[in-house]
């Protein structure tokens, strides 16, 4: 999380609803990580949406590496053009990165790798591609058909808040885009697979 506070509507670890929200934390690792054999025995364990950005995100990816504390790029090839392959050791596994399909999927070698180990790179990695993704993510599951705003302030304050009716949450975030008294304030929706739905509008 950056050096911004974070204003969260939802319960603390000491609250008595938290041990639900733990669970459902655990749930979603679950269904984000999966367990898909290539026919090298290698395990496709992840995904993370390609945004087509410039310069393109094969280096961006491979420049993230490094930052994955303990992780040592060990490959790097692309065509420049279409495609990329990422090799990397991390705490004694082999990771590799592969776009396909307008994804980038997630490999690794030993398909025993513990959840936690590839739920972390998948983590390091999207913050690097999509921060704002990783941003909402990281504030705990979202309910199926909800949405979730995500309101950066202008003092650098990021708070939050979801919604069963997205549009109660469009119309949350246009009133926190207009309240700009002390800078601009921006603020994204969220669905409840993470991707951005829309944004406030300033009135």
């Amino acid at each position: 999380m950056p050096k911004a506070a974070l204003v969260s509507s939802r319960q603390g670890c000491d609250d008595p609803g938290a041990h639900a929200w733990i669970s459902l934390r655990c749930v979603e690792m679950l269904v984000r990580v999966f367990d898909m054999r290539m026919h090298d025995g290698s395990r496709h364990f992840g995904d993370i949406r390609e945004t087509y950005r410039e310069p393109p995100e094969w280096y961006l990816l491979r420049d993230a590496v490094p930052s994955l504390a303990g992780a040592e790029l060990t490959g790097f090839v692309t065509d420049d053009v279409t495609e990329a392959w990422v090799d990397f050791r991390w705490r004694g596994h082999a990771f590799s990165m592969n776009n396909q399909h307008g994804h980038w999927w997630f490999f690794v070698t030993e398909p025993s790798c513990p959840d936690e180990l590839l739920v972390a790179v998948l983590d390091h990695f999207e913050a690097a591609l999509r921060p704002e993704v990783a941003l909402a993510r990281s504030l705990g599951p979202i309910a199926d058909g909800a949405r979730r705003v995500v309101v950066h302030e202008a003092d650098a304050r990021i708070s939050f808040r979801d919604f069963a009716d997205p549009r109660e949450a469009q119309r949350y975030a246009d009133d926190a885009a207009s309240e700009a008294e002390h800078g601009p304030v921006s603020a994204r929706i969220f669905d409840e697979d993470f991707e951005p739905v829309g944004e406030g509008k300033h009135y």
